[in-house]
């Protein structure tokens, strides 16, 4: 580490390796910039070459954070400090002088362990817990002063402490909104608030991270929530409604319903089918939501109880009817490959769920997406295998030829497997195998 220069720690650099209109939308990037505001953070981002704030360089920073989402952010991450001239493996790094790095977020807290190999520190958990400590770390005057520190941080992983404790927020202890320097330059919600109403999940799906990495449900505390939407609504701004069970928070409607009486524009990101009912989308409609987004993973009541997806199809029939009579576009989410499951079977059934409801009058305009099937280390489902290549390609086919069938008007995104069995790597390989699996797709 260089020479302490008081100008360079008093602006904590946050990377986000991803581009910049989707880097905005990033809840990690608001909550450094409201944490870290009287500090004058900055932001690089993989397109923005120089920092988005002060116009900076890589190496005009001591310490840099960096929030990995997925397994591309850090292959977007390689290639931005090969760009800045800066070598990849800490162990290269420690002949030199170079920046240290420090790297969280959410695949960081799935497999830390082979990221020490890259980082001089991996932390694990919410930013909340660690906020004290990550500035007494720009405040260090030395590198051993700093790897003392580091290496007495319950919650870090590095090359002499290969485990941790996922650190977590309690319930309340929390709230995530737009900052106002980054709000300024737009985002991917047309450019709304954004708002992050909930952690964890009610539902317990058996293959999905963000409930069994986060664990307990949480909220914020209702008083700040709704503190923040009041002036949000009475200066006419829109509102990005982050969360995984919306519908669950028992503020929900309130805030819909303050939205709603201003014509104020509101987007959301997901509901469930449990959650959906006619209040709520009339709310909605008010708001100017257009699409209902429901995540339905599996055509077959059978997996879908196994995955503890627990929707029947007369339920899922109900939800799309009431979005369909109110004028809504429905956006659909499924899984290809599940664990139990066959390609041919369950693509068929996927044909077979939209036929039902369309013979009983509930089929609008909607749009199908699917993604294949991707073990999540902390999951149940973590020791079952990424669905094959060829088994996608079948289930692909198999679902376009009897969509086609049904409506010529349906759109369906697949997700694509390449990246997917990236993903699937990214979370569990270890070692040399892991730092190959990266250079080998810069």
């Amino acid at each position: 580490m260089r020479k302490k220069v008081k100008e360079v720690l008093l602006q904590p650099l946050l990377i986000y390796p991803e581009k910049l209109p989707l880097a905005l939308t990033s809840l990690s990037i608001h909550w450094f910039f409201n944490a870290f505001e009287d500090l004058l953070p900055d932001l690089m981002t993989f397109d923005s070459g120089k920092s988005v704030i002060h116009g900076k360089r890589l190496s005009d920073f001591q310490i840099i954070f960096v929030s990995l989402s997925y397994a591309a952010n850090l292959i977007n991450f390689v290639k931005m400090v090969k760009e800045g001239g800066i070598p990849l493996l800490k162990r290269e790094r420690d002949k030199g002088m170079y920046p240290v790095f420090i790297c969280g977020g959410t695949a960081a807290m799935l497999n830390p362990l082979p990221l020490t190999e890259i980082f001089d520190a991996v932390f694990v958990g919410e930013g909340e817990c660690m906020e004290k400590d990550m500035k007494k770390i720009l405040n260090m005057d030395s590198r051993e002063e700093l790897d003392s520190f580091l290496s007495s941080l319950s919650y870090c992983y590095n090359d002499i402490k290969p485990s941790a404790d996922i650190v977590r927020a309690e319930n309340g202890q929390f709230f995530v909104h737009s900052n106002k320097t980054l709000h300024k330059m737009g985002n991917t919600f047309d450019n709304r608030l954004i708002v992050e109403l909930n952690r964890s999940c009610t539902s317990r799906c058996k293959f999905c991270a963000a409930t069994y990495l986060y664990e307990t449900f949480r909220v914020p505390e209702k008083e700040r929530v709704m503190e923040y939407v009041d002036t949000a609504v009475s200066d006419g701004k829109g509102l990005a409604l982050m969360g995984t069970s919306l519908g669950s928070i028992d503020y929900f409607d309130e805030i819909l319903e303050k939205a709603a009486q201003k014509s104020v524009s509101i987007s959301i990101s997901s509901i469930k089918v449990k959650e959906i009912n006619e209040k709520r989308l009339k709310l909605l409609k008010k708001c100017g939501v257009k699409t209902i987004t429901v995540a339905i993973e599996s055509g077959i009541p059978a997996t879908r109880k196994a995955i503890l997806k627990d929707i029947s199809d007369s339920e899922i029939l109900t939800a799309l009817k009431m979005i369909k009579d109110m004028k809504f576009k429905s956006k659909l989410y499924f899984i290809a490959g599940l664990p139990g499951t066959e390609a041919v079977e369950e693509a068929q059934s996927v044909v077979d769920l939209l036929l039902f409801i369309k013979n009983n009058g509930g089929l609008g305009e909607t749009s199908i997406s699917v993604a294949p099937f991707v073990p999540k280390p902390l999951t149940p489902y973590r020791d079952f295998d990424i669905v094959n290549r060829k088994e996608y390609k079948k289930y692909m086919e198999i679902l376009k030829k009897g969509v086609s069938k049904i409506s010529s008007g349906i759109k369906i995104d697949f997700y694509p497997y390449r990246e997917s069995e990236l993903d699937a790597k990214f979370g569990f390989y270890q070692g040399e195998a892991f730092i190959k699996l990266i250079t080998e797709n810069i």
